[in-house]
C-alpha cells in the first residue's frame, strides 16, 4: 500500500498544508485566529466553498441546523457553484426550507434555483419550496 500524506487544509484559502501548521504558507493565514475570532456562520459559508463536497456538505447541514436568514443568498450561491453535485443541491433546499418563511431573501433563492439550476430534481424541489412558500405567507409569487 502506499504512504499516506499528513496534512490538512488551510481554513482559508484551501490550500494543503502540514498538519502541525499554524499558519498556513501559501496565504499566511494564522489558523487559531480564523477559529477564534471568525463568528461559526462565517466560517460555514466560508466552507461551502471547499474543495471537497463532504466538508461543503457539512457546512451545509450546519447551517440549515441555524436556520440563519444572513446565510440564505450564500447556499443558493453554493448550489450554483457546484451546479454538478444534485445531492449537494437537494440538501441546499433542505436548509433554505428550515429559514423563516418571512424572509424575503428566501423567496429570491429559490426563485434563482429553480430558474437556474441545471438539474431538473433541484429545479422541481424549488419550485415546490417556491409554491409552498407563497401559500404560506400569501406572498406577492
Amino acid at each position: 500500500m502506499g504512504e499516506r500524506s499528513a496534512f490538512q487544509y488551510c481554513t482559508w484559502c484551501f490550500a494543503e498544508i502540514p498538519l502541525d501548521a499554524q499558519v498556513c504558507p501559501d496565504c499566511g493565514t494564522n489558523l487559531d485566529d480564523y477559529a477564534r475570532h471568525t463568528p461559526y456562520p462565517d466560517r460555514l459559508i466560508h466552507a461551502s466553498h471547499h474543495p471537497l463536497s463532504e466538508t461543503r456538505m457539512g457546512a451545509i447541514i450546519a447551517l440549515g441546523k441555524q436556520a440563519d436568514p444572513h446565510t440564505i443568498g450564500a447556499l443558493a450561491d453554493c448550489a450554483l457553484e457546484h451546479d454538478g453535485d444534485v445531492i449537494e443541491g437537494l440538501e441546499i433546499l433542505h436548509s433554505l426550507a428550515e429559514m423563516p418563511t418571512a424572509d424575503p431573501l428566501l423567496k429570491a433563492a429559490l426563485q434563482r434555483l429553480a430558474e437556474q439550476h441545471p438539474a431538473h430534481a433541484v429545479r422541481t424541489r424549488a419550485q415546490s419550496l417556491l409554491q409552498a412558500h407563497c401559500q404560506t405567507d400569501r406572498a406577492d409569487c
